[in-house]
């Protein structure tokens, strides 16, 4: 399945991934908007735990979630000009989790681990989540 999640991965334009290395259920979990418009969740678990046996969580999915219209499309390729390519990011370690934004633009990817504004110290992730939620 993590060949799938690659495949989504290189026809992105924007995408938000989660990983958690130590915690009770390690793996990671993300979303992905590719350039067809197309909005896709992925989760991909290493292990089965109680919780998801108990409450029918599989240890690897992807889906479709949406498909944006032309205005969210724009929406959201304005939010990577104007808050992704034109800002400036400092990335900092953590230790068991780590937030990803990544995707491409104009052919060139990117990608920030755990990154923050110079100036205003928001954190990407959020912002970006933020953004991708209010568009479902």
């Amino acid at each position: 399945m993590q060949e799938l999640v690659d495949k989504l991965k290189e026809k992105s334009i924007l995408g938000v991934e989660v990983k958690a290395n130590l915690s009770i259920s390690p793996g990671k979990s993300g979303t992905i908007i590719t350039k067809d418009k197309k909005v896709y969740g992925y989760s991909l678990y290493v292990f089965m735990t109680q919780f998801m046996e108990k409450n029918n969580i599989p240890l690897e999915n992807i889906y479709l979630i949406k498909e944006l219209t032309d205005e969210e499309y724009d929406k959201i390729l304005k939010f990577i000009q104007e808050e992704i390519i034109s800002k400036e990011y400092e990335c900092r370690s953590q230790r068991d989790s780590s937030s990803i934004v990544f995707g491409r633009r104009e052919s060139k990817l990117f990608y920030y681990p755990n990154c923050y504004d110079v100036n205003t110290n928001e954190n990407l992730y959020d912002k970006t989540i933020k953004l991708i939620e209010e568009s479902l």
